[in-house]
C-alpha cells in the first residue's frame, strides 16, 4: 500500500540532472523516492521528449530505469554511498506514451560487494511498457566525494545524514 505522498522518503536530486533536475528545461524533472524495498518515480514525459508522435524515445526509458536501478543500488547496498551503471539491458514491450503518467519502479536484487544487481520497470496503465536489468559498481570515493555537494536533499531526511556522514568522513 503506498504511503502518504507527505511522508515520502525522496532521494536527492541536483539542479542540471536531464531526469531530475528541477532546472534543467530540457529534461524530465522527475523526483524518485522509496516506498518499501523499491525505488519508485512517477511522471508525465513532455512532448519534447518522444522518439515517434506520443511515444517516449527508448533512450528517455532507458534512462528512467538506469536512474532508478542505481539509486535501488545506492539504497538498498551494503555499504557504498553512490553506484555507477556497469551493464543495463533494456527489453521494451509496449510504447511508453508522452503526455500520460508512467510509473518506473526499481528494486535491489543482489549486494554481491564489487557489483550490484537490480531491476526495474515502466508501467503506464497498468501496462508494462519496459523492464530493464543492470550491473552496478561502486563509485570511487573520489568521484563520490565530487559529486555530493551538487546533490539537493529537499524531503531526503535519511539520506542527508547519510551524506553528511559520508562527506565528514572524507
Amino acid at each position: 500500500m503506498p504511503r502518504d505522498p507527505s511522508e515520502r522518503e525522496y532521494l536527492p536530486h541536483s539542479s542540471g540532472c536531464f531526469l531530475c533536475g528541477e532546472e534543467n528545461r530540457s529534461g524530465v524533472r522527475a523526483r524518485f523516492f522509496v516506498e518499501g524495498n523499491e525505488v519508485l518515480g512517477r511522471v508525465i514525459l513532455p512532448p519534447h521528449l518522444n522518439g515517434y508522435k506520443n511515444v517516449a524515445h527508448g533512450g528517455v526509458v532507458s534512462a528512467l530505469l538506469d536512474e532508478t536501478m542505481g539509486w535501488a543500488a545506492t539504497v538498498f547496498g551494503k555499504k557504498h554511498p553512490l553506484y555507477v551503471t556497469g551493464e543495463l539491458t533494456v527489453k521494451f514491450l509496449s510504447p511508453a506514451p508522452v503526455g500520460e503518467e508512467i510509473e518506473v519502479r526499481s528494486r535491489l536484487l543482489e549486494d554481491a560487494g564489487r557489483l550490484s544487481y537490480c531491476e526495474g520497470e515502466i508501467r503506464c496503465g497498468g501496462k508494462v511498457c519496459a523492464r530493464a536489468k543492470g550491473k552496478f559498481v561502486p563509485m570511487s570515493p573520489e568521484g563520490t566525494a565530487e559529486v555530493i555537494p551538487y546533490l539537493r536533499f529537499e524531503g531526503c531526511r535519511r539520506f542527508r545524514a547519510i551524506f553528511d556522514a559520508y562527506r565528514g568522513g572524507k
